[in-house]
């Protein structure tokens, strides 16, 4: 694969170099209570900054870091990269689950990155850390959200709702909407209903009459959150100021990133390097990125500060305590970068930092007692999705390199009880499409396959059009994207009996029409995006986001971002040059795999892995082997992370269905009492995260007995199209 031609040079030397060695691998450049704020990396007094004795310790079949020292002391080509795993496990003298964490190397110090205190639930832990455990203020709660902004809002601001509403979707926090294009005092009469409220867009001071801020600000005494994007106003016209608890905002476009600070509920699961720098603009400009920069007032904490020049500029969010609950203020909408630390093989959470922010504050709104649907089926804490291209002879085919590629991954994964996504490239022109490993790999338990088209064409995103009546009989010498897309579905159906549901262009290239092609072919589920493009690590529902819809087209597909691949793209004399995993640099892929799978279960996200069952460009045959190593070494890994290997299309079905159902609860002080009422489609696997501990699950109309995993209850099966169940938890 290459990455698109926007991508900037600086992009690609950012994904392949290994950093200086005078500083950590991951730089991180918001210092522990820097410009007096506070912060929840325990701060150098229970940092392990000396290095430990020895550098590294063993953790199964590897060497692991830990020092922070500017060393590459594991050899394998990075420099301070601590692993979020047992290894670097660490504690501080901070009370409850505020003294435990992971370490990281941050500005060359060894940090405790440790949570802020949260409100106190029932699960056996001091999560308000105050020396005492599970004393709960027990107050009813309905944790719930709901959408709301002035009208104007509805139109000026569309994308931006749009996102807010798909974010919340995707951390399964149950959720409402003002009616579109009414106004929003109707909708703040009804916020006794909900636990947080959310006003996308921007907030101008004009649109918050008396009666609208006497009521925002009720809910907010009584205990629920507020979080508003972008207060405008002028000094005669501040009441957005003042909800906020600002004296002012100001829109910049020469931001470069955004740091976080303070303790809040906000940043509460912001836990990793990655997570608490966030790159805003690449090359600052008149058409950069913008982020209004806010005066905070005395008393209204700062969150995340907006940092240009390599200097603050000024709070980018806040936090204004009011009663029992909070105002939060947002600056940047969270959702739009235009400067990714890399393309592949990288963590890269910017696109997630919205969704693990919301998620903080519902749990600070609803005192902790929240319910959500969780975003893994089953019992697992994370899925990797393992895909093949089969886009080269010896993926197909026999050689000196042994079996065909393809056949010995899927023997891999058999021996981990895996599955993957086998996404087939049906050259027929070539000559290299093998029909016959298409059905072994059926046979092998790998079925249903993939499409990655048909002749493989550099050109793909310059194609014509096409009819989108080309057929095996009638595609001739002049590729267009439906053939290729309509006709490789076509041979793998008749092979397999099964129609793909799941497309990858070659090369990763981008029609324009693509997206409309794809809809009406049947494809449901895409991934074309490298974690540089679109930097989620969960599957993104491209009819409801509001970005990207010059490409997208309000088609329902899913999108999987990938985020490891096995190649790298080096620059040399401005050219790209493509990189293979290989024995020389296998310890190189292998720290870097093994960060983001364990970076993103922490996120209760997905890990996508492109491996290409081929030797690799100019690789001798041996390289087939180490391909396979390492194939069998990150379903290892994953393993022993709570990861399960699934393909696109089970967790494409279990995704749809989630998205789908709606859940709806409450907290009595003693147990949840809710509804799950189920979608057009259905998947197995459903699962509910609940803020305290289960004891007992009752849910007559979910057909057997659930599955309950400490805060997780796993249904025991699918529920069946439009089916409402109710359930009980029992906390005690």
């Amino acid at each position: 694969m290459i990455r698109r031609a926007a991508l900037a040079v600086a992009w690609l030397a950012a994904c392949v170099g290994p950093p200086p060695a005078a500083t950590p691998a991951d730089p991180v450049r918001d210092r522990p209570g820097a410009d007096g704020g506070a912060s929840s990396v325990a701060d150098a007094a229970n940092a392990a900054n000396a290095a430990p004795d020895p550098l590294t310790v063993r953790e199964g079949d590897r060497a692991i870091e830990f020092a922070c020292n500017g060393l590459d002391d594991d050899e394998d080509g990075l420099v301070d990269l601590l692993l979020p795993s047992a290894a670097n496990a660490c504690h501080t003298d901070r009370p409850g689950a505020c003294g435990a964490g992971h370490a990281a190397c941050v500005d060359g110090r060894r940090v405790c990155m440790t949570p802020p205190p949260m409100p106190e639930v029932e699960d056996g832990v001091d999560n308000d850390c105050n020396g005492a455990v599970d004393d709960v203020r027990v107050e009813a709660q309905h944790p719930r959200a709901l959408v709301l902004a002035p009208r104007y809002a509805w139109t000026d601001a569309a994308p931006d709702i749009a996102n807010v509403m798909a974010t919340l979707a995707q951390a399964g926090i149950p959720y409402e909407r003002q009616a579109v294009g009414t106004e929003w005092d109707a909708a703040i009469a009804t916020l006794d209903g909900y636990s947080i409220a959310v006003v996308p867009g921007y907030l101008l001071g004009t649109a918050i009459s008396a009666s609208a801020r006497a009521g925002l600000e009720r809910f907010v005494t009584r205990g629920g959150v507020l979080v508003i994007w972008k207060p405008i106003g002028k000094p005669e016209q501040k009441q957005a100021w003042d909800l906020a608890g600002l004296t002012g905002s100001a829109r910049r476009r020469d931001v470069a990133e955004l740091r976080v600070e303070g303790t809040s509920p906000f940043t509460a699961d912001l836990d990793r390097p990655e997570e608490r720098t966030l790159p805003i603009n690449g090359k600052p400009g008149p058409n950069g990125v913008e982020v209004w920069v806010l005066e905070p007032r005395e008393g209204t904490e700062i969150v995340l500060r907006a940092y240009a020049g390599g200097k603050a500029v000024g709070a980018a969010a806040t936090r204004r305590a009011l009663g029992k609950g909070a105002v939060y203020a947002l600056g940047h909408d969270l959702s739009t970068f235009d400067a990714p630390r890399c393309y592949v093989n990288c963590f890269e959470p910017s696109g997630d930092v919205m969704r693990m922010a919301l998620e903080g504050v519902y749990r600070e709104g609803a005192a902790g007692h929240v319910v959500l649907s969780h975003t893994v089926p089953g019992a697992a804490s994370s899925v990797l999705l393992v895909t093949h291209d089969l886009d080269a002879p010896d993926a197909q085919n026999a050689g000196e390199w042994g079996e065909p590629g393809a056949l010995q991954a899927a023997h891999v994964e058999r021996g981990h009880g895996a599955r993957a996504t086998f996404n087939v490239t049906t050259d027929y022109v070539a000559g290299y499409f093998n029909p016959v490993v298409v059905k072994q790999l059926c046979a092998l338990g790998m079925c249903p396959l993939g499409a990655h088209g048909v002749v493989y064409s550099a050109r793909f995103a310059a194609l014509p059009e096409g009819t989108c009546t080309e057929t095996r009989a009638t595609y001739g010498s002049a590729p267009s994207l439906c053939g290729e897309v309509r006709v490789s579905m076509q041979l793998l159906a008749e092979l397999t009996g099964e129609r793909p549901r799941v497309w990858r262009s070659p090369f990763l290239a981008l029609h324009p029409k693509q997206y409309d092609v794809l809809a009406k072919a049947g494809v449901l589920y895409d991934s074309g995006f490298g974690i540089g493009d679109l930097p989620h690590n969960l599957p993104l529902d491209l009819a409801a986001i509001g970005a990207h819809q010059d490409r997208f087209h309000q088609r329902s597909l899913l999108e999987f971002p990938i985020a490891l691949e096995d190649g790298l793209d080096t620059v040399e004399q401005g050219k790209h040059r493509r990189v293979e995993l290989q024995e020389s640099n296998k310890n190189l892929f292998a720290a870097r795999w093994d960060y983001t799978l364990l970076a993103n279960a922490q996120n209760r996200a997905m890990t996508t892995l492109v491996l290409h069952p081929s030797r690799g460009r100019d690789m001798p045959n041996d390289n087939m082997r180490v391909k396979m190593v390492a194939l069998d070494r990150i379903l290892s890994r994953a393993t022993s992370a709570d990861a399960v290997a699934l393909t696109m299309d089970q967790m494409g079905d279990f995704w749809r269905a989630r998205l789908a159902a709606r859940v709806d609860a409450t907290w009595d002080g003693s147990s949840y009492k809710g509804t799950i009422t189920a979608g057009p489609t259905t998947a197995p696997g459903f699962t509910l995260e609940f803020g305290d501990a289960i004891v007992g699950f009752s849910c007559p109309e979910c057909g057997g007995e659930a599955q309950i995993h400490g805060k997780r209850v796993v249904l025991p099966t699918a529920l069946k199209p439009g089916v409402r169940a109710t359930f009980t938890a029992r906390t005690r």
